[in-house]
């Protein structure tokens, strides 16, 4: 769920690339003294699960060494250096997950500048020269279809099967012809949310570019547990999350998690322009109000951007599937509780603040219906309502993961991250903005992620999707 993923480390996409070099980027300034971070509840559900991918593509002469000398080097430099200043704000991600048997608790370990392996793995790496064509960044963001080998071979490798296990690593990519680079990203989900890892992102490129992670409208981070744990007793609500979700610490990932599947999956890239959004929302409003208005009821409060994507990507799926009549459906999402605990967790806060909602329609014929779209709306509406009521239900027993566990995965969308998440905005590193971003841990049939597009006003909706129902679900979002 979430943005949650895969290990990469598929031989034939990793036949793609050649490594030219690894390095570790360390926090600069260094911590002077060793620091360890608790995982709260909130982040103990995501220890088990593979980390969050994401690849950036650019269109720069940047990548190409040579000439004027800001070549795939320089490039590479500038990456590094601002990475270093970053971290030093953002220290967990510079460290590792580790299991404290004595108390049994996992915790982010902030090393010292004196461990020689403090930091965070930095791979060099050019596409192969038989790759090169395959390799071409007008082709690889210009395309709908994901080449999803290219875009496992640009995220680097980030092993969470067991305890310890590093939080982040990088790769920067020079693609084919040199006039392309690729930045990928692998991070632990147990240390950060999307929104975390977007603002992470948007502190790194202000270093790159203007020199510093902290500009006047992003503030220095904070990432302290106890911001996010209300309860006294936090610490003990978490190690009981991770005995429901990790029996076996150390080894946190023993075969129980079949990712599988995600090879077997289409994954497609469609970019909902300003108008094309007003129509799904005004097509939701429209049947809202003369249902109202025949039930002699007040006029509807219109839709968010969020409610109807969420619930145009949920009929589209159901009706890609023919799903039977009397089979019920469910939609998941991630709700950000940042601004809804009491007392509120700031803004800046590294970590997992999330809590997982959940749609359900009793019956898929009422999705398939000239009203599914707003039986969709109305039922993402009613878990975003229920979540408003009670932000922590379901969230520190492990409830709300159980009930989600027995649902059939095959009559079950999600939806991550969200178009509020400026993905093209956030990730400038004085090379232009890129020409592509994708998350490409995406394992799940239906599974869709929402996020800022290139233009203004535009929404990227991105799908991993059985192949033979491609072509039933774009036209049900693009139609």
């Amino acid at each position: 769920m979430g943005e949650a993923a895969a290990v990469s480390g598929d031989a034939g996409a990793r036949a793609r690339v050649r490594v030219l070099a690894v390095s570790r980027v360390a926090p600069s300034p260094a911590p002077v003294e060793r620091e360890r971070v608790g995982l709260s509840f909130f982040d103990t559900p995501w220890v088990v699960l593979p980390p969050i991918q994401r690849v950036f593509l650019y269109e720069t002469a940047a990548a190409a060494d040579g000439g004027g000398g800001d070549g795939f080097a320089a490039a590479v430099e500038r990456l590094k250096g601002s990475l270093a200043a970053t971290l030093a704000l953002y220290l967990p991600l510079a460290g590792k997950l580790v299991y404290v048997e004595e108390t049994e608790d996992v915790v982010v370990d902030c090393a010292a500048a004196d461990d020689a392996d403090a930091g965070v793995a930095f791979v060099e790496a050019e596409a192969e020269d038989a790759a090169a064509e395959a390799m071409d960044v007008r082709r690889l963001a210009g395309d709908e279809a994901h080449d999803v080998a290219a875009f496992l071979a640009l995220v680097p490798e980030l092993d969470t099967r067991a305890l310890p296990a590093p939080v982040l690593s990088v790769q920067a990519t020079r693609l084919g012809s040199g006039a392309g680079l690729a930045l990928g990203l692998s991070v632990h989900h147990a240390v950060a949310d999307g929104r975390a890892v977007w603002q992470f992102m948007e502190a790194w490129s202000s270093a790159a570019r203007v020199g510093s992670p902290v500009t006047k409208s992003l503030g220095a981070p904070h990432y302290r547990r106890e911001a996010a744990i209300p309860q006294p007793d936090g610490g003990e609500l978490a190690r009981h999350m991770l005995k429901l979700v990790a029996p076996k610490l150390p080894a946190v990932a023993s075969g129980e998690h079949d990712f599988s599947q995600r090879f077997r999956l289409a994954r497609r890239t469609f970019h909902l322009g300003a108008d094309a959004i007003q129509s799904v929302k005004r097509r939701i409003d429209e049947l809202a109000s003369a249902e109202e208005e025949a039930a002699g009821s007040a006029k509807p409060k219109p839709v968010s951007t969020f409610v109807a994507l969420a619930a145009m990507g949920w009929a589209a799926f159901v009706r890609s599937k023919a799903l039977a009549d009397g089979d019920d459906t469910y939609l998941i999402f991630l709700a950000d509780l940042r601004a809804r605990l009491d007392p509120a967790v700031g803004e800046g806060y590294l970590g997992n603040c999330v809590r997982m909602c959940l749609a359900r329609c009793p019956d898929a014929a009422e999705l398939r219906g000239e009203r599914g779209l707003l039986r969709a709306a109305r039922a993402v509406q009613a878990a975003v309502a229920e979540m408003e009521a009670a932000p922590l239900a379901g969230t520190a027993d492990g409830s709300a993961i159980a009930r989600v566990m027995q649902i059939p995965f095959s009559r079950m969308a999600n939806v991550a991250a969200s178009p509020r998440f400026g993905a093209y905005g956030a990730a400038d590193f004085g090379f232009g903005r890129p020409a592509r971003v994708e998350l490409v841990s995406m394992n799940h049939d239906g599974e869709m992620v929402l996020v800022g597009g290139r233009r203004d006003g535009e929404v990227q909706l991105s799908v991993s999707i059985d192949p033979a129902h491609v072509d039933a679900f774009k036209a049900q979002v693009l139609g």
